[in-house]
């Protein structure tokens, strides 16, 4: 994410791009969304630019750069239903710096990587130097062919095309490989929560075999599965921030039949229903 200037107010955002680092096919997908199509608001508020969303996000929090990041996260997470779980933002100063860092990687660059990260006038992420030398060196070690700079389409009203994308990356992940029987249950009474909850688990390369409402509704989010340890429950419970979790011979007190008929259930609760919405 790159805005005008860290000190400027209010804040101008410049561009945001959308980067996946897939490392079970060795590649690297850039997308360059642009920053004045209307994306959907989190919390079913519309839709608005992400420049405009930027700013809406930064309001009447103490930390407005933060507050716009993790707004145009969860933007972006619904448009391509894939979690973003971390973030770069930088000063337009700085932008063809990282544009050639994520195009090129370049280990050498780690010195001016150190360099960077002791100044909070001109970038900001919540990777450490480890989790960018991890990335930097993945990008390096790739023939220039598998840094992909892809165009998103100019009809942002179909999310198909983005599953689509997203479930060729994650065709041969951990989680399809462990071919778990996942249910989806919306344990609240925000219409679509449990939709978009499986879209987000195809998406990991889930396979959902229910979507359906709760019984009664749950103040708390909880996965209840049959092998807590597997890589799919490790990775769910990450991605969708749910750290409540219960082995299949220990939840009788949920009276939800989806439990008997599969592996893994996940119950959206009010507590988590405002990191998807």
């Amino acid at each position: 994410i790159v805005v005008e200037n860290f000190r400027s107010d209010p804040l101008v955002l410049k561009k945001v791009n959308y980067i996946i680092f897939d490392k079970d096919t060795k590649k690297v997908l850039l997308y360059d969304l642009p920053i004045d199509n209307n994306y959907e608001l989190p919390g079913k508020f519309g839709k608005e630019g992400l420049s405009k969303m930027f700013a809406l996000g930064g309001l009447n929090s103490d930390d407005t750069l933060e507050a716009g990041v993790e707004t145009i996260n969860r933007s972006i997470t619904k448009l391509f239903g894939f979690k973003v779980d971390k973030f770069v933002l930088v000063s337009e100063e700085e932008q063809s710096f990282f544009d050639n860092l994520w195009n090129k990687g370049g280990v050498f660059n780690l010195v001016r990587m150190v360099k960077y990260t002791n100044f909070d006038n001109s970038f900001i992420s919540n990777m450490n130097l480890k989790d960018l030398y991890s990335l930097i060196s993945f990008i390096d070690s790739l023939p220039r062919d598998r840094v992909i700079k892809d165009t998103a389409p100019l009809c942002y009203c179909d999310t198909q095309y983005f599953d689509d994308l997203i479930r060729e990356v994650t065709l041969e992940s951990e989680v399809a490989q462990e071919k778990k029987d996942i249910a989806v249950l919306n344990g609240t009474n925000i219409s679509g929560l449990a939709n978009f909850g499986a879209r987000l688990v195809r998406n990991l390369g889930g396979r959902v075999i229910a979507i359906n409402n709760t019984e009664r509704f749950y103040d708390n989010s909880f996965i209840v599965a049959d092998d807590i340890n597997s890589q799919t429950v490790e990775l769910l419970s990450r991605v969708l921030r749910i750290n409540n979790i219960i082995m299949k011979s220990k939840s009788h007190s949920f009276m939800e039949n989806e439990i008997d008929r599969s592996d893994i259930v996940i119950i959206f609760g009010f507590d988590t229903s405002g990191d998807l919405y």
